[in-house]
């Protein structure tokens, strides 16, 4: 037998093994056994072990916070920095704060693998208050909480650090969250990815100015101010669902995507990307979301817990950005080899700070009022500001209690 086919068959082994620990002990132990196990020990015992921990744990919860996400807790299990899927960034280190902060009154109860539906149906089950929380990108969740729009007008935040301002903030806290409240849905914690262009193999030349767009396909989510900046750069902004994407680029019925780095990797995508570019003018905003309607049917006192724990993450999720794209994603110039996205053949072209002043000139608010301002009314004027103002205040960035 040659090695690539020892490789190839330890590999259907390892799925058959993992869905069938599944299938006795539920996917969720098998995710979370896969996720975290010590290594050394038996994918079976660890499952079996974690269904009968979890089991006991919400039989004495008063309240059971049924989760549901696209991802799982094993997507990279040689991850130098984490094993999940970036996407889901502080979901564990969420489900263990707030059992451990509610003193075990509230079960966090994850479905992963997209059980409970795709981001944008499982994010509506939310907002109704028929699942308790969800993670997504903030543009599919703008599709029901549609004052997230406001934080993607284009270089409105900028760096990350200004994100990271945002999150901590209590100016935010009192417009963008509380907006998002009334419409639904809680903002628990967010990983913000800033998503790059990620381009089709065979393109003839790197792509570092606007113009050079002229004419592409660019895959976009529903994020209705993504569809505007290609609008305007201009390109031809092409709908494509999540799952159809790689096929999408490599076939070439889209010229390219604009994802989070990380997401792109996830979805095995980066595997057919021939160069990505950090034109970085709006964020993924992965977030980890709670039902409105659920939280408030918890105590106040519980309430307290399960923010504390939500903090908590935030804070795990501002700790680990920086390691996880250098070391993990690949995606800083002096990320090692054995990085992500080092592994395979794409280009990664750094723009120069001219070429970005390009990108943020054809983008501008001076140069495009008159297609931002109505948007700015639909979207929420008084969050925009805000969002806007904290973000570019230059103050120190200091993890704080957001609603405190």
């Amino acid at each position: 037998m040659t090695k690539e086919r020892e490789e190839l068959e330890v590999a259907r082994r390892g799925r058959r093994e993992f869905m069938e620990v599944g299938a006795k002990f539920g996917m969720t132990a098998a995710f979370l056994a896969a996720g975290t196990a010590t290594v050394g020990v038996p994918l079976a015992e660890a499952a079996e072990a974690i269904s009968a921990v979890e089991k006991a744990k919400k039989a004495a919860a008063d309240y059971n916070f049924l989760f549901g996400c696209g991802g799982t807790a094993n997507r990279w299990p040689k991850g130098q920095i984490f094993k999940q899927n970036f996407d889901i960034t502080g979901l564990l280190q969420l489900k263990e704060a707030v059992e451990r902060n509610t003193s075990g009154k509230v079960h966090v109860d994850i479905k992963f693998g997209g059980a409970l539906g795709g981001q944008v149906a499982v994010g509506r089950k939310v907002q109704q208050g028929i699942v308790a929380g969800s993670q997504s990108s903030s543009q599919n969740m703008a599709a029901h909480a549609p004052v997230w729009n406001v934080t993607d007008f284009p270089y409105v935040i900028g760096a990350v650090d200004n994100y990271w301002r945002c999150l901590f903030s209590k100016e935010i806290n009192d417009t963008l969250r509380k907006a998002s409240m009334k419409q639904g849905v809680i903002q628990l914690c967010t990983f913000p990815q800033t998503r790059w262009l990620e381009l089709k193999m065979g393109l003839p030349a790197e792509v570092r100015h606007p113009e050079q767009l002229k004419g592409l396909k660019m895959r976009v989510t529903g994020s209705k101010l993504e569809q505007v900046a290609f609008d305007i750069l201009p390109a031809n902004p092409t709908p494509i669902n999540w799952g159809e994407v790689y096929t999408a680029v490599k076939e070439g019925a889209v010229d390219g995507i604009h994802v989070g780095t990380g997401s792109v990797a996830d979805a095995g995508i980066y595997e057919v990307v021939g160069q990505l570019v950090n034109t970085e003018w709006m964020f993924n905003s992965d977030t980890l979301y709670a039902s409105t309607k659920w939280f408030n049917t918890l105590p106040k006192a519980v309430q307290g817990g399960f923010m504390e724990g939500a903090y908590e993450a935030q804070v795990y999720n501002y700790c680990v950005y920086e390691p996880a794209f250098k070391f993990q994603a690949g995606i800083r110039k002096d990320s090692p080899p054995d990085a992500i996205w080092n592994t395979v053949k794409a280009k990664k072209v750094f723009l120069t700070d001219k070429e970005r002043a390009e990108w943020e000139d054809v983008l501008s608010y001076e140069r495009n009022k008159k297609i931002y301002d109505p948007l700015i009314e639909r979207f929420g004027k008084k969050e925009y500001e805000a969002v806007k103002r904290v973000a570019n205040s230059g103050e120190p960035v200091v993890p704080r209690r957001w609603w405190l």
